[in-house]
């Protein structure tokens, strides 16, 4: 299994989760099945860890000085059979242009928690984007011959005819419409979820610091047990 925490600058968050998560596998056996790597979506390759990072990882006994900050390109979300983010901005940033990676791309709070609410509310939000895509590809099947003859009169334009453009953004617009109650319900669910976000500590003391890699250290205790619960592939 390939993981991936991903953060901001692969300096402070992400840069504490990745060693301190490969310690975790190691004592429950599971070093040799997890392949851990971090990365960043903002971040400066080569870059070291902050030293606020540096010293939470020296006083587990980790080897500060071994980490380089990674940028997130395409190659490791590729690689990546699981991705965990550290806030609802980095697995927005990563959707975005990974839309495939959507089955596999969780914020770390999110995946690890149990609560029966939130459980309740996830199983919500999946039966409705199962009801919203089947919608979606009904549409598309009966707009299919309409669908077609807008893709052959903009490959014959080169796509400098506005009449077509005009009627693609009509055609998108028709398409969303059939799930504006999916989409609005989604909203409402998603407004009811707690806050998955894990604070950033960069520019603060190391008391800061510290009480970040204490949530964080939580957080891969039970990622460990949930992988071993389930198994590793």
């Amino acid at each position: 299994m390939n993981l991936l925490f991903v953060c901001t600058g692969n300096t402070c968050r992400s840069a504490m989760a990745e060693p301190l998560m490969r310690m975790r596998l190691t004592k429950a056996g599971l070093g040799d099945q997890v392949e851990v790597r971090s990365a960043g979506v903002a971040a400066q390759a080569g870059q070291p860890a902050s030293k606020g990072a540096q010293q939470v990882m020296n006083a587990h006994g980790l080897d500060a000085d071994a980490h380089l900050a990674t940028p997130l390109d395409d190659e490791l979300v590729r690689w990546a059979d699981l991705i965990l983010t550290m806030s609802q901005s980095h697995k927005r940033a990563i959707l975005e242009r990974h839309i495939e990676a959507m089955d596999k791309t969780f914020q770390l709070k999110e995946f690890v928690d149990d609560d029966p609410e939130s459980m309740k509310l996830f199983e919500a939000m999946g039966e409705l984007q199962a009801e919203a895509q089947t919608k979606q590809a009904q549409f598309m099947a009966e707009h299919a011959d309409e669908i077609e003859s807008l893709q052959e009169r903009y490959q014959e334009s080169g796509g400098q005819d506005p009449t077509v453009d005009a009627e693609l953004a009509a055609l998108q617009q028709r398409l969303e419409a059939c799930v504006q109650q999916e989409s609005e319900r989604m909203m409402e669910l998603v407004a009811k979820l707690p806050d998955y976000d894990v604070a950033d500590p960069y520019g603060s003391g190391q008391d800061v610091y510290d009480a970040t890699a204490r949530e964080i250290s939580g957080l891969l205790d039970k990622l460990v047990e949930r992988l071993q619960e389930e198994g590793v592939e």
